[in-house]
This record gives C-alpha cells, structure tokens and sequence, in this order.
C-alpha cells in the first residue's frame, strides 16, 4: 500500500540564519518521527513543519490552515543558541496537531489533547524512538522484516524499557520524582506547563495578516528539505508499536473501546466525552422542567388569598411518653455523669476544643477525640448559723443539674451566634480556561489541567 510508506510530514524548514541550523533540522526530524504514528492512526498530514522565531517571547507554535505548515519555536527567547528541551516542544506539536480538527480551546479540544499525550507516553515507555530504531540493529541483509517480526521486536524492546524503569515512580514518558520532591509541587509545575502551552498557541487567535507576515518572514531566512519515504522495516515497526498501544488501550476501557482514526480522533474519550455531553443535556431538560414547575406554583399572594386547609389535629396518645423524673441524690453517693438530665438538648454536650455537640452516650468527642469533660462539682452549700430558740434548716442543696444546664445552654447559644457571623464555604470553582465545575477540595481542573486563580 503506498500511504503506508508516504511520510506524515512532506517537508521540513528550518532558519539558516541561526547558529547550529544542522540541529534545528535534526530536532524537526525527530518530533515528525515520534508523532508519526499518533498522526498515521487518525491519517492526519502536515505539508511543512517550521521552525520559527517570533518576537513575542511567550508564543510557542501555530498551525495554519488545518495543518498546511506547523511552526514551532525551537531555540528560547533571547538565546537563540540555546534549544528548548526535546519534550516540551514535542507537546507544543501535539497542541497545535490538536487544531488540525478543533479551533478553539475547548472541551473536546483537551479531550483530544489528553489522548494525544496518554498515546506518545505508552510509545516512550515501551521504547518508541522514532526513525532509527533499527539503526543499533541488524536489517536481516536489507530484507524486509516480517510483521511477526516486527511486533516480537516491539514486544522485546517494552519489556526491557519496563525492566529498566521498574520502581522508578516515573510517569510514561515524563521524568522521575526525586526522593523528597512535594507531589502536590509535581503537580502544579505539570499545571503550569500544561497552561504555558495553551497560552503560547496563536492558532485560532491570529489573524490572517499575522499569519502571512509569519509564513513571509520563514519562508525568506528558511531552508526547505523534503521529507523521504518511510523505510519498510521502520513502518513495520512502527505499526507493531501501534498494535501494543491499542491493545493496552483496549484492556483499559473494555467495551467501550474505540480506535482513533480520522472521524473519531479522540477514540474512546470522544465516546466519553459525547455520553457527558449527553448527560449535561439531559440535566439541562430535567432542570428547564423543574423551572417551569415553580414558576407554574402558587405564589405567596395566592396562598394568602386561598389558604392551603390546616392539617389534622396530632392525637394525644401518639405523643412520646414523658421522661421519669429523677429523685435528687443524696450527698454522699455517686452521680452518674451519663444521666441525659444532666446535659442540654436532651443529653447532649459540646466539646470544649472543637465545639462539636455529642450524643450523651460518647464519653470522648467524636470529631477530635477529646475526653467528655465531667459537670463542675456542686459547690457546698453554706451551713447557717443557728440560735438557741430556731428549728433547724430544712432546705436542700441545690442541683448541680440546673447549673449545669443553664451554662451549657449560654454556651450553645454563643456557639450558634458565631456560627451565623461566619460566611460559608463554597462548594466548588468553575475553571476559567474551559468552564468545568471542579470541587473546592481540588486546586487543579480535571479536564484541562488549569490551576484555579485563588483559595
């Protein structure tokens, strides 16, 4: 078949008026080559990639024209000697291969991204190189090498990167954490990398002008090379690394596998993602119903003009009988501390350190532990004074249980003022790049990545 050995990119730019332009042209090679089969499953094709060096120190690649040409910074800003790290361009190139099908940086534009790196990762973790894989090898005499060969070959060259990085705690394709490195730390700089990308993408956000200024401005200082024809034992490769990849995709998603391919680039997460935009949908119809359901209610007006009929009288003998009275204690015997009488609202009491109030049962606080602290000691009562000619006093000591609840109730009524000044916690945030709803407890979005603004 002749597609199989046409190249994904047809041609290559590069700048000749920058020192080390042999490297340049070597990097444009290598990304072409390790996103060649992410871009072979969905037949995606790209007429030249560029190197470009705009002024604007924060952008990083656009693609015109549904990739026509796809240029790529390649050197950092004000160094122009030095090149940018091989993975962070090779994500750039994922991005903009995004808006070969999506414009805007929407949902199922990061659903397509998403794919895209969960794909080039398991490549690079089963030993994808790209071009050149064999060159370390033996082409069996220049004869083309069986596809039962090739996937053996591929299968071999997984399992020995999967020895290798055994225990590393390396993410697919990422580097490894260092031992004592903050994990939440991790994540954040993969946040603001993920955030750097999409802020320094033009494609969709410049205009026509722009864009011809740039092809022009490429065009006069770059040198074009053209691409050559994959090598059949390359492709072959290749495409046992494909069949690896999916086979792992397939495992992880079961029945709801779906090959990428052009009319569904995003495989299985595009199925995700129009079962969620189902499910949205359908909130939407269910809210709109429950909408027009209150506005249909009668108003408080209406309820006033037509009063809605009182309720049945509630019978006597279904009232919960009343609680035994006690009988004061004598002094001398013990109290018992888990007597409901002796605690406000029927038995309960409020913890002193965390102000959590607890069933009459719990001997300890039941959110932070503290022991339930023992009611104050009844103060002993003052013996009077007696003359000659007066009876003795037959007054009784007073409870400790009115005591008792007269300062747990002033407690409980400060506790319910404070509560009532404080404001309440939100439930969430909704992210700025892409609108997602996200849970308070999470500082980062799920769906594309972006890290909220404030706590």
């Amino acid at each position: 078949m002749a597609f199989e050995h046409e190249p994904a990119i047809l041609e290559f730019q590069h700048e000749r008026s920058r020192p080390r332009e042999g490297d340049a042209l070597h990097m444009l090679q290598k990304i072409a080559s390790l996103v060649k089969p992410i871009m072979r499953q969905r037949g995606w094709r790209v007429g030249v990639l560029t190197e470009f060096y705009p002024q604007e120190r924060n952008l990083l690649g656009l693609n015109i024209n549904k990739g026509e040409r796809i240029c790529l910074r390649l050197r950092y800003p004000g160094d122009e000697r030095q090149f940018m790290p091989l993975e962070e361009i090779t994500d750039t190139m994922l991005h903009e291969l995004c808006h070969i099908v999506h414009g805007p940086h929407d949902e199922p534009f990061h659903n397509l991204w998403n794919q895209l790196r969960d794909e080039y990762d398991n490549l690079i973790r089963k030993g994808y190189t790209g071009e050149g894989f064999l060159s370390t090898g033996h082409k069996l005499g220049g004869a083309r090498i069986p596809m039962h060969e090739a996937r053996r070959r591929a299968r071999a060259a997984a399992e020995k990167r999967k020895t290798l990085t055994a225990g590393s705690g390396q993410k697919l394709g990422g580097a490894p954490v260092r031992g004592g490195q903050d994990i939440r730390q991790v994540i954040a700089d993969a946040a603001t990398r993920r955030a750097t990308v999409t802020k320094g993408c033009a494609s969709g956000v410049t205009s026509k002008e722009k864009e011809r200024e740039i092809v022009d401005l490429t065009d006069k200082r770059g040198v074009r090379t053209k691409a050559q024809e994959d090598d059949a034992n390359e492709t072959a490769i290749m495409l046992a690394y494909i069949d690896l990849v999916q086979e792992e995709e397939q495992e992880k998603y079961g029945d709801a596998y779906l090959p990428p391919s052009r009319e569904n680039p995003a495989g299985s997460r595009g199925g995700m993602a129009s079962s969620s935009a189902a499910a949205k949908s359908k909130a939407q119809e269910i809210a709109s119903a429950e909408l027009a359901r209150l506005k249909t209610t009668p108003t408080a007006s209406s309820s006033r003009n037509n009063p809605a009929p009182r309720p049945p009288p509630i019978p006597s003998s279904s009232k919960p009988p009343p609680p035994p009275s006690r009988k004061p204690t004598p002094r001398g015997e013990m109290v018992d501390l888990v007597d409901p009488a002796m605690y406000p609202t029927h038995g309960s009491w409020a913890c002193d350190i965390c102000t959590l109030v607890n069933p009459p049962t719990h001997l300890m606080c039941d959110a932070c532990g503290v022991e339930r602290p023992s009611p104050p000691p009844s103060p002993a009562p003052s013996l009077p004074v007696r003359s000659k000619g007066n009876p003795p006093d037959s007054r009784k000591p007073s409870s400790i249980k009115d005591s008792n609840s007269v300062k747990a109730i002033r407690t409980l009524r400060e506790l319910e003022e404070k509560e009532k000044g404080r404001p309440k916690k939100p439930l969430g945030w909704l992210c700025e790049s892409c609108g997602q709803f996200v849970e308070q407890e999470w500082w980062t979005c799920n769906n594309c990545g972006h890290m909220k603004t404030s706590s």
